[in-house]
C-alpha cells in the first residue's frame, strides 16, 4: 500500500517538475545553439539529457540538425551546460553535459534525424516527442511524457517506451503487424487497435496487449505512474 501511495503522489507532483524542467520556474536566461552532422540514411541517434524537453522529427536529408536552448537562473547556470554532438561510425550522439558542480537550468532540443533513422533517447525530467521515423524506438523518462507517432510498424522493427512517472501515448497507422506488450503500475492502458486487450492490475494498475496484424514486430509500452495509449493513426 505504501508503493502506490508513493507513485501517486508522485503523479500529483509530475505538473510541477515538468514545469520547473521546461523552463516554467526560474528562466531569467537562455542561448540559442544549432549544429549540424552528416549522419547517412539510416543513422542510430541517441541522445541524453536531463532536465529539458526532446522534439524529434524524420526528415528526407542525410543530416542530423539540433537545434537547442539552454536555460537557466543566470548566466552561471548557462555557462555551466554544454551540449556535445559528436559521430563514431554510424551513431550519432547528442548530450548535455554539467561542469563546475552546478546543476540547474536544463536545454531543449528540437532534433532532425533521417527519417530511417533509429533513436535511443534517455530524459531525465522531460517530455519526449517523435515523429515521422521510421526505425527502432527506444525511449526512457524518470519524469515526462512520452508522445510517438511511429507511423506503419512492420519487418523487425523494435519500438520500447518507458516512463517512470508520466503517460505515453503511442499512434501506429494502419496496416502495422506487431506484437504488443503494455502495462502501468499505477495508470490506465486504453487502445483503439484492433486485437489488443486490455484488463485492470491491483485496482490502481492496468496492462494489456495482442497482435496486429501478423505480429512481426515488437512493441513494449511500459510506465510506473501514468497513463498509457495505444492508437491507430
Amino acid at each position: 500500500m505504501a508503493s502506490r501511495v508513493s507513485a501517486f503522489c508522485a503523479a500529483l507532483m509530475l505538473p510541477c517538475l515538468l514545469q520547473a524542467c521546461n523552463g516554467g520556474f526560474g528562466e531569467r536566461v537562455r542561448e540559442n545553439v544549432h549544429q549540424s552532422i552528416a549522419a547517412g540514411s539510416a543513422p542510430t541517434v541517441r541522445v541524453d539529457n536531463i532536465a529539458g524537453s526532446v522534439r524529434i522529427d524524420g526528415w528526407s536529408k542525410p543530416f542530423v540538425d539540433v537545434q537547442a536552448t539552454k536555460y537557466g537562473y543566470d548566466d552561471r547556470e548557462l555557462r555551466s551546460i554544454a551540449i556535445d554532438v559528436g559521430r563514431q561510425g554510424d551513431e550519432v550522439a547528442i548530450a548535455t553535459r554539467y561542469s563546475g558542480g552546478v546543476h540547474g537550468g536544463g536545454v531543449r532540443y528540437r532534433i532532425s534525424v533521417p527519417s530511417d533513422a533509429s533513436l535511443r533517447v534517455s530524459n531525465v525530467a522531460g517530455a519526449v516527442d517523435l515523429a515521422g521515423v521510421r526505425g527502432d524506438l527506444d525511449v526512457d523518462t524518470q519524469a515526462g511524457e512520452i508522445t510517438a507517432d511511429a507511423g506503419i510498424v512492420g519487418g523487425n522493427r523494435s519500438i520500447d517506451l518507458r516512463a517512470t512517472t508520466g503517460a505515453i501515448t503511442l499512434s501506429i497507422a494502419p496496416g502495422s503487424n506487431a506484437r504488443v506488450v503494455a502495462e502501468s503500475t499505477v495508470g490506465d492502458f486504453s487502445s483503439d487497435v484492433a486485437g489488443i486487450s486490455q484488463e485492470r492490475r491491483n485496482i490502481v494498475g492496468s496492462r494489456g496487449g495482442g497482435t496486429v496484424g501478423s505480429g512481426s514486430a515488437r512493441i513494449s509500452l511500459a510506465t510506473t505512474t501514468g497513463a498509457i495509449a495505444l492508437r491507430e493513426k
